[in-house]
């Protein structure tokens, strides 16, 4: 039974695995309280991090409120030439009016781009975007003359194909699990 037990969670941790992949963006939710792992360029004046007081679930955003022309915030991820993977991220826009831009690149690439959006957190979600190189940069602008943007939980994962193939390690955990289940199975029959 113990057997039994242990094959069980080996096979629940491979598939969990499989379930929640790694966000490749450091400090993606500026937790930090600070830029660490972003870089800062641009017109970076009116350009920080804060202790979100618009909502509770949003402890610390990059607000960006440039005015003449953009702040910009990026870093480059670990990524595979030729994979696919998905962007996240939460927007909140604070004016209703005015010179307000807001863009997202990924290598290179625009991905996003608005001129003004809604009075509220909105969440946005990009997928099929293919990594040229083994280095891909991840990019942010933001001018908002009469007020600001939030930005948080910024989320980039590779893209799990529907069928995908399982990788050889967890191929070899799954065998393990069954090996293990027709070892006690085969016990209690004798």
């Amino acid at each position: 039974m113990r057997q039994l037990a242990l094959a069980s969670l080996f096979s629940l941790a491979a598939f969990a695995a499989q379930a929640n992949p790694v966000n490749l963006v450091a400090n993606g939710d500026f937790q930090t309280g600070n830029f660490s792992g972003w870089t800062k360029s641009g017109n970076t004046s009116l350009s920080d991090i804060i202790a979100n007081t618009v909502t509770s679930n949003h402890s610390y955003v990059w607000r960006v409120g440039a005015t003449g022309s953009a702040a910009v915030i990026s870093q480059f991820l670990s990524t595979v030439a030729g994979e696919m993977y998905t962007l996240e991220f939460d927007l909140y826009n604070t004016a209703t009016s005015g010179a307000v831009a807001f863009t997202a690149s990924f290598d290179g690439d625009l991905v996003f781009s608005t001129a003004n959006l809604a009075y509220n957190w909105t969440h946005f979600t990009f997928t099929d975007l293919v990594a040229d190189s083994d280095s891909t940069k991840l990019s942010f602008s933001g001018r908002n003359d009469p007020s600001f943007y939030r930005l948080d939980n910024v989320r980039v994962t590779l893209q799990q194909a529907a069928n995908a193939v399982p990788e050889p390690a967890a191929l070899a955990l799954a065998l393990v699990g069954l090996g293990l289940m027709a070892g006690v199975a085969r016990r209690q029959r004798g």
